[in-house]
């Protein structure tokens, strides 16, 4: 899998993954020369169409709106518009943001989803800063960036490796074509407590990875009944979803739910 980072926060969580993954970084100061204005970093990627040089079919792209550098997003995906590009777009903590900033994030957040909307993007996957830092435990001042970009990471490592690989039960979600917004939920199974990416409104598909225990595998008898009770409250909510199931070495089990929708999102 290629991972690509654009900007300081897109690069520090490329740089999080494991070294099973070819890494590309694209940074202002480094790959692209310092700009003064976004529409400059704009014809400043249009300069290096071989920065984004990769064999492999598919692709991640990771990049906050907040920085002057994000607008050299649409120029880079276009040297790879023949990829399977999922994006994943960290929105930014609207607070510590300058009024600048605020108007960049705002413009690729909302350009990005059309972007995505129009089938020019397999998927594009929103996080958000501020609702990760909301749980996750021992968040400072200090370390603030370091844990959501972390969090980000661990769900991205685990989601790659799982969407991979064939499940021992149930089948990987075929979500229909118009549905390419998406943010990830994680939750207990048992404990039925969950945490959402991003406030995602309007859900209309789900695709439940449940990671099992040997425990729970060989012991828990109700289980089973527990996934395929989010199947039916999703169906009475008009959410059209499916599950897989995985065995691990964890001690406890639990699952990551991809979730869908086609309607453009507002923050």
């Amino acid at each position: 899998m290629v991972l690509i980072g654009l900007g300081n926060a897109g690069c520090k969580i490329v740089e999080g993954f494991s070294d099973s993954h070819k890494k590309i970084t694209i940074d202002a100061g480094s790959e692209l020369n310092e700009c003064s204005s976004p529409e400059l970093y704009e014809q400043e990627a249009q300069k290096h169409d071989n920065l984004l040089d990769f064999e492999e079919e598919e692709c991640y792209f990771f990049v906050c709106g907040a920085g002057k550098v994000s607008a050299a997003t649409l120029a880079l995906l276009e040297t790879i518009k023949h990829k399977k590009i999922n994006l994943v777009y960290i929105y930014p903590e609207e607070i510590m943001l300058s009024p600048t900033q605020q108007k960049l994030n705002n413009v690729a957040f909302n350009v990005l989803q059309e972007y995505a909307r129009s089938g020019l993007l397999h998927s594009m996957y929103l996080m958000c800063n501020e609702t990760i830092s909301e749980f996750i435990p021992d968040v400072t001042m200090e370390n603030i960036f370091s844990q959501t970009n972390n969090a980000i990471v661990n769900v991205f490592e685990n989601l790659i490796f799982y969407l991979g690989e064939k499940p021992i039960l149930g089948s990987h979600h075929d979500a229909k074509d118009i549905s390419r917004i998406r943010t990830v939920e994680y939750g207990e199974i048992e404990k039925n407590k969950k945490n959402l990416y991003f406030p995602l409104d309007n859900i209309t598909e789900t695709c439940y990875i449940n990671i099992v225990s040997d425990e729970d595998m060989k012991n828990n008898k109700d289980l089973l009944k527990q996934i395929k009770q989010k199947i039916m409250n999703d169906k009475e909510n008009n959410i059209l979803s499916s599950f897989v199931v995985f065995k691990s070495d964890h001690e406890q089990s639990f699952y990551y739910g991809i979730r869908f929708t086609h309607f453009l999102q507002k923050k």
